[in-house]
């Protein structure tokens, strides 16, 4: 079986528009996720959830948040 690896969405896009394939060819595609990525993506959801409180009247909330996200800065 061919594979190629570490390639991007795009351009793995530009080569599927490049073949011609039988029409009983089975493409497998496994997406998989930088060490620490998911925790990445989940930081950057809370902050901007932080931003967006911010200015609604729920600052003491937007407070202990902001509080809770320096802690985890220093771990």
């Amino acid at each position: 079986m061919a594979t190629i690896e570490h390639i991007t969405v795009s351009e793995f896009k530009k080569k599927l528009n490049t073949l011609k394939l039988p029409p009983d060819t089975h493409i497998t595609v496994t997406i998989e996720e930088k060490p620490g990525s998911k925790k990445r993506w989940d930081k950057q959801k809370a902050l901007e959830a932080i931003e967006k409180l911010k200015g609604s009247g729920n600052g003491k909330l937007v407070e202990a948040l902001l509080r809770d996200r320096e802690k985890d800065k220093l771990l």
